[in-house]
């Protein structure tokens, strides 16, 4: 039969000293070590006897974690764990957050950091798949190996958030679409293979969220940025934005109402392609992709309150018909069409 199992087991030991336990506690500080097992189950074949094939995956982690959060000017956590036995062997992670904050002519500031490093195996699946339509076992796809650094700022009394990142990756692992023109025939053979991107793919993105507020008016937005050094392997839209405007008020003292409209918008690309009997993104065909976004979909609603009572209206789409039909998010797999919506929510009390 035609279906997979999986299930594991994983049981931690750590030491922790709490901060402020003393006067020299500064930090929590945390060892600890770690064992999972895991077990995968899927369709095999003797012959011609089907069959089921049993792996299992065994790794020993170690790791250790330094973190403050009692100071509200200034949190930060640093932690670094790595594979010392078992299948894993090899893999590692650092990363480090940090939070600041402070007030400046009567703002309040808050500066955000994280990054990391991690040298990880690829998952189970993309390394021993067994199914009635794909079949592949992979046992020496490399590590990938990732570095990102990002930072960001908060500008509370203005509502304005800022975050923008870069990233790298090495050996980048995804499923490749090497479908063939099958001979005599105007469809494809579906091929799908796992490879991986030797060369370094970097990634850099940044987001602008704004909202404003003047009386009953509202008004949230949020534009990000991408940029990907390999489209073929790894695409991104360059722009993704979202608004949302409504008026937000009482009436009669007891209905609390939200009427409004919001809209998301991102532009061309090629976007990976859909296989259900994966159940997962896949690549394009690189012989006939086509590209997809450059459309706008908007929504109208109201959202009201009253005591207990929760009730919506909802017209999603309201834009179909107008301009071009390129109303899809993911190729050949179109979007909802016009939709009109109502929902009640009531909570009970004793």
């Amino acid at each position: 039969l035609d279906y997979n199992d999986y299930w594991s087991i994983k049981n931690t030991l750590a030491l922790s000293l709490r901060e402020g336990f003393n006067k020299w506690a500064i930090a929590d500080i945390s060892a600890y070590v770690s064992y999972k097992y895991s077990n995968y189950r899927m369709p095999d074949t003797i012959g011609t006897k089907e069959t089921r094939k049993r792996y299992s995956e065994h790794t020993v982690m170690v790791g250790g974690m330094i973190e403050s959060n009692r100071n509200n000017h200034f949190k930060y956590r640093l932690r670094g764990e790595t594979a010392v036995s078992g299948d894993d062997l090899g893999a590692f992670l650092l990363e480090g957050k940090g939070e600041l904050k402070f007030n400046l002519l009567n703002q309040d500031i808050k500066f955000t950091g994280n990054a990391y490093i991690k040298n990880n195996r690829p998952s189970f699946y993309y390394r021993h798949f067994h199914s009635e339509n794909y079949w592949w076992d992979y046992n020496n796809l490399d590590k990938e190996f990732r570095t990102r650094i990002e930072g960001g700022l908060e500008l509370t009394k203005w509502k304005t958030r800022l975050k923008a990142g870069i990233e790298n990756i090495k050996n980048y692992t995804y499923i490749a679409n090497r479908s063939i023109l099958a001979p005599n025939r105007q469809d494809y053979l579906n091929r799908f293979n796992v490879e991986q991107e030797n060369g370094n793919i970097q990634v850099i993105a940044a987001s602008l969220k704004q909202d404003f507020k003047y009386g009953i008016l509202n008004l949230n937005t949020e534009v990000t940025y991408q940029y990907s050094s390999n489209q073929d392997v790894l695409p991104l839209p360059a722009l993704n934005a979202y608004a949302n405007f409504y008026l937000k008020f009482v009436i009669a003292k007891v209905l609390h109402t939200e009427i409004g409209a919001d809209a998301w918008y991102f532009t061309s690309y090629y976007a990976p392609d859909y296989m259900p009997a994966l159940g997962q993104f896949v690549q394009q065909n690189q012989e006939n992709k086509i590209k997809i976004g450059n459309y706008p979909v908007a929504t109208v609603y109201a959202n009201f309150l009253l005591k207990t009572a929760r009730f919506y209206v909802k017209y999603y789409h309201v834009n179909k018909g107008l301009g071009s039909s390129n109303y899809f998010t993911t190729p050949h797999h179109p979007l909802t069409p016009s939709v009109l919506w109502f929902g009640l929510s009531c909570r009970f009390y004793n």
